[in-house]
């Protein structure tokens, strides 16, 4: 008898989420487990586990940690090997069970770190790696106790040519498969810039931006967490997807940036639309 050919669960349709983060990420709660249980929950088809590596030796703060067991330790690839195994041992046993499973990672961008990343990405057969984006001169704008004293030092302008100052870079160096969270800025900035000052922030940069993703072959996520956050749609904007759109920027992924497992596929019904073809992120 001839054997059965192995089906992957994209090949029978389905959402991919591809921006998860589980108890390794010190900002999440959640196992591996109870992650991917949500996902067949949801009648996910794949789930892409990105856990933050943070590293910046510059970086103000307590952010370059992950968690091991419940413990602190820093961010160093060797501390990842117990993230990896996890992964790669969930991807067996929910294969079977009609949830692909993907090796992730969403390292957190500072200047001059593409050394590292090439390393992590020698060290670690990871089939997807996203950028984020997270601080302007070493400070974050995404944390509840940071995001005044970073934004204090700049005019919106100002905030927002840094900001994408630094994501253009990251394009640029080929090393990542997407951004994260375009427009993460927008998480406190409306509240400190306000809505209509903050909306408007990227036009200036979108042409730039446009070239840069398109020559590296960097792609774009619709992140459905802004919606989490109490903002109007999600990151990017949806006019700024349509801009670079038009300019022949093609956004692939959705990511629902999970912290919890009920964050899983989070309005995904909704946001699939944006995406044509938003059934998986890489290759089985």
């Amino acid at each position: 008898m001839p054997e059965k050919k192995r089906v992957t669960p994209l090949e029978i349709g389905g959402l991919a989420d591809m921006h998860c983060h589980c108890d390794y990420s010190i900002d999440a709660v959640g196992t591996i487990d109870e992650y991917c249980n949500a996902a067949l929950e949801r009648g996910l088809a794949e789930i892409c586990f990105t856990t933050h590596y943070d590293s910046n030796p510059n970086a103000e703060g307590d952010a370059n940690h992950i968690l091991i067991g419940g413990k602190r330790k820093p961010a160093t690839i060797d501390n990842l090997a117990p993230y990896v195994e996890n992964v790669q041992r969930a991807r067996e046993e929910y294969y079977p069970l009609g949830l692909a499973v993907k090796l992730g990672l969403e390292f957190g961008w500072y200047p001059n770190c593409e050394k590292e990343v090439e390393k992590l990405k020698n060290c670690y057969p990871f089939e997807y790696v996203l950028c984020g984006v997270h601080e302007i001169d070493n400070v974050c704008f995404c944390c509840v106790k940071e995001y005044e004293r970073c934004f204090a030092r700049f005019s919106v302008e100002q905030m927002a040519e840094r900001y994408f100052g630094d994501v253009i870079t990251a394009a640029r160096s080929g090393l990542f498969d997407t951004i994260a969270h375009l427009e993460y800025y927008r998480k406190y900035g409306v509240q400190y810039y306000g809505q209509q000052e903050i909306a408007n922030a990227w036009r200036p940069h979108a042409a730039e931006l446009a070239q840069a993703l398109q020559e590296s072959g960097t792609g774009l996520e619709v992140n459905t967490a802004a919606l989490r956050k109490g903002l109007n749609g999600y990151y990017p904007q949806v006019n700024l997807v349509n801009a670079l759109r038009r300019i022949g920027v093609e956004v692939q992924h959705l990511g629902s940036d999970a912290h919890t497992p009920e964050d899983v596929g989070y309005d995904f019904d909704a946001a699939a639309s944006l995406i044509p073809h938003a059934i998986g992120g890489c290759d089985d």
